[in-house]
């Protein structure tokens, strides 16, 4: 079933909250809440006018940033274009102002 997506609610830093993982789902905690510590989370910044920021682990566990575009559509999927790389899509199960839950 399609998650009609929040765009206003998906506006910010999101991080990959592995902890609350389960299978076939990954959680996504708004950067705004408190995590326990890790060797490094993935994740994403929304931002309104359509650009997108992914964070990453790099080496030496030093935080990355990539930019790129994403869009929303009315089947619940979120695309991210980043340049140089494959088109990634977010299909979303579940969406609340701190936490973002997405089909793996």
């Amino acid at each position: 079933m399609a998650v009609k997506i929040n765009r206003a609610m998906l506006h910010g830093g999101w991080l990959h909250s592995h902890e609350e993982d389960e299978p076939g789902q990954m959680v996504f905690k708004s950067s705004t809440q408190q995590l326990p510590p890790s060797r490094g989370r993935d994740g994403y910044e929304f931002h309104p006018d359509g650009r997108v920021t992914r964070i990453g682990s790099g080496a030496s566990d030093r935080t990355t940033a990539a930019g790129g575009h994403w869009s929303a559509d009315s089947e619940g999927r979120i695309t991210i274009r980043m340049p140089g790389r494959p088109e990634e899509v977010l299909e979303v199960i579940a969406q609340d102002k701190d936490r973002l839950v997405v089909k793996t």
